[in-house]
């Protein structure tokens, strides 16, 4: 080491930020410091001669840090040989400099349009259109105008009477509401903050099905954008013990992952479910077999709040019907499987619960409060297990003593009770109580379902769902969100689907006793889940129907975030000649509500030089313009009687926002 890099680092020792526990130079917390041009570290740089004249140079009689050349003989090995890193890393991605790449012990994804705010409006899922990227420090106005309050309007209860105009909201009940799902979200904060307990969303893969008008050059980076606008609002809107389901393929795993690690925290990652979506590789699939693994799966990327305080367990039937031999009882001494006895000695549980024995009270008994569910399962392994005498007879003399007294012992880890009649022992294994669960209303041997799921019998069934509510791509079955949802949430937990599609969610939901609010904008997808939702009210029998034993009920309100430009899209059409039309178009201006890379100036100039033969074409480009850019009325604006809103709209939005 020479003796400028010697007096360097002997200079640097001088700021313990700089050094280790063992006196050794910490190299990126020296280089982490110059970039941010730290005050003290300038200082003390100036405090030397020789290495103020190295490091610095006059500009107009004004000392200019080379910040350079600093970091250049900082990361040369030469200068600190022996230094450490500020993290203490053995293995780690460096550069060409032998920097580490990240400066922080976290892998930061960057991408062009981070600092953005993308829109991605669309009730066309074939529409093309140049998206806006609103930036985050330079248009601040805009993004402030973007993500405030929204008006609602065309509120609707609708349940088993039918649909009926609403102008107070119901907090109890499901809510739908049409519009754009960041903006939605938006909507949601003043009344739902920290209040949703699950998310659960299907969201753009990001492949050619999905039809996303993102420009070609930078789609990656635009779904990014658009994802990362989506999670920020999410982590507001979840409770502090709430978890977030986001459903993906390979296509953008990775990058989703490496996302939410630095949105929700890499310490908050609960798991990735694979989900098997398919079994057979035949017909279409199997197409591309010689020149491509069949794709069969995708992923289920999972991450919690804070406060997460567990999960509830799922339980699959068990392959293997092979029981060790301490999951036996004896009837009349015979040896016979639990699983067989539990089934054979139903009808003493209903009896005991004053229920029939049939399909439809096993169904009841599924739907019943969960504390009172597991209660009564107990019962049912506590009677069976009374009634079947087992014979031990290498009990110990105390043994002996304590069953005679009533005590319950531990013998060779099997639990034993004497009977009243005192001609036998009881053998009872709580183990027993977790390897059997009642699944569709049969106690069966089960094993812990991990993070590989298998759907595939579901997604063949799909179109059927929902009484024949069909999706050319994307649905998924009702049996997946009803794993999802038991894992995650108790009855009337909330639950929030932001990409609703045709309302599998909020279908499932119902059915399992959970309140939901979902969010959709494509019309077609709209009607498809508002179809949906009103089948299961009616007792749609598809799906989980049976499982759950649902007989119909429930109610959800409709809503739809007040478009800005329908008033306005009227007024155009019926205006009748160019002062008019220049009234109209000086009130589009007002709103801000025009498409960005429109010159207002020679737009204006254009209507006031044409005549009004020409009025036609030009009400066909101020609607198109309005056309591209689907926003939506603000609170603020609620009483400008520019935008005409009704005064059950008023009330309704109101009533939301409790104003």
């Amino acid at each position: 080491m020479n003796k400028t890099f010697e007096k360097l680092e002997k200079l640097l020792k001088k700021d313990e930020r700089f050094v280790s526990k063992d006196g050794k130079v910490m190299r990126n917390a020296v280089y982490e410091a110059a970039n941010k041009l730290d005050e003290k570290l300038i200082s003390l740089l100036l405090s030397d001669e020789n290495i103020t004249n190295l490091f610095f140079k006059k500009v107009n009689k004004v000392l200019v840090f080379d910040k350079q050349k600093f970091n250049f003989m900082i990361n040369n090995r030469e200068m600190l040989p022996d230094s450490y890193t500020r993290y203490r890393q053995d293995i780690g991605l460096i550069n060409s400099r032998d920097e580490f790449i990240s400066a922080t012990n976290d892998v930061v994804l960057s991408f062009p349009f981070k600092d953005c705010v993308l829109e991605f409006d669309s009730t066309d899922p074939n529409e093309k259109r140049e998206e806006i990227f609103f930036n985050e420090v330079l248009a601040y106005d805009e993004i402030d105008h973007l993500f405030s309050d929204k008006v609602l309007t065309n509120a609707t209860l609708i349940d088993k009477k039918g649909e009926k105009e609403i102008t107070k909201f119901d907090d109890n009940s499901n809510l739908l509401i049409k519009g754009n799902n960041l903006l939605a979200m938006h909507t949601l904060l003043p009344r739902y903050k920290g209040q949703i307990k699950l998310m659960y969303w299907d969201i753009l893969y990001n492949t050619e099905s999905d039809n996303v008008p993102f420009a070609d050059t930078f789609k990656h980076s635009s779904w990014l954008t658009m994802m990362k606008n989506r999670l920020d609002v999410a982590k507001e809107l979840l409770r502090d013990d709430g978890v977030i389901c986001l459903q993906c393929d390979d296509n953008e795993m990775a990058y989703l992952k490496v996302l939410c690690d630095e949105i929700f925290g890499r310490e908050n990652f609960l798991n990735c479910i694979v989900n098997q979506s398919a079994n057979s590789v035949f017909g279409t699939k199997a197409a591309h077999k010689e020149k491509a693994i069949i794709k069969i799966k995708d992923y289920i990327v999972i991450y919690k709040m804070e406060n997460f305080k567990g999960l509830n367990p799922l339980y699959v039937q068990s392959e293997k019907m092979i029981y060790d031999s301490h999951e036996f009882v004896f009837e009349n001494n015979k040896k016979i499987s639990t699983v067989k006895w539990f089934n054979n000695n139903y009808k003493e549980l209903f009896l005991k619960l004053n229920l029939s024995v049939n399909k439809s009270n096993i169904s009841k008994l599924m739907k019943l409060d969960y504390n009172f569910r597991k209660e009564a399962i107990n019962k049912l392994l506590d009677i069976q297990f009374s009634s079947s005498p087992y014979t031990i007879n290498d009990l110990t003399e105390k043994e002996k003593k304590q069953l005679q007294k009533g005590n319950i012992i531990n013998h060779n880890g099997i639990k034993l009770i004497q009977e009243n009649d005192g001609k036998g022992l009881i053998r009872f294994c709580r183990s027993l109580r977790e390897s059997c669960k009642l699944i569709n209303g049969e106690f069966v041997k089960c094993d812990i379902l991990g993070d590989i799921w298998n759907n595939s019998q579901g997604y063949g069934n799909i179109n059927n769902e929902g009484v024949n509510i069909r999706l050319q791509n994307g649905k998924k079955p009702e049996i997946l969100l009803e794993k999802i949802l038991t894992m995650f949430t108790e009855e009337t937990d909330l639950v929030l689907d932001c990409y609703f599609g045709t309302g599998t969610t909020g279908a499932v939901a119902m059915k399992m006793g959970r309140r939901f609010i979902g969010i959709e904008q494509l019309d077609s997808h709209i009607d498809l889940a508002k179809m949906r939702l009103k089948n299961v009210i009616a007792g749609d029998e598809t799906g989980i129907s049976k499982t759950v034993g649902w007989i119909g009920g429930g109610q959800f309100i409709y809503c739809e975030l007040k478009k800005l430009n329908e008033e306005l899209i009227d007024e155009i059409k019926i205006t009748k000649n160019k002062k008019g039309l220049l009234k109209t178009f000086n009130k589009i201006i007002r709103t801000g509500f025009i498409n960005h890379y429109i010159d207002i100036e020679k737009l204006k100039n254009l209507i006031e030089s044409s005549d009004d033969k020409k009025i036609n074409d030009i009400k066909k480009l101020l609607i198109e313009i309005l056309d591209k850019n689907q926003l939506y009325v603000n609170l603020d604006d609620m009483d400008d009687e520019d935008f005409k809103i009704l005064a059950n709209d008023k009330q309704f939005t109101k009533s939301f926002y409790d104003v």
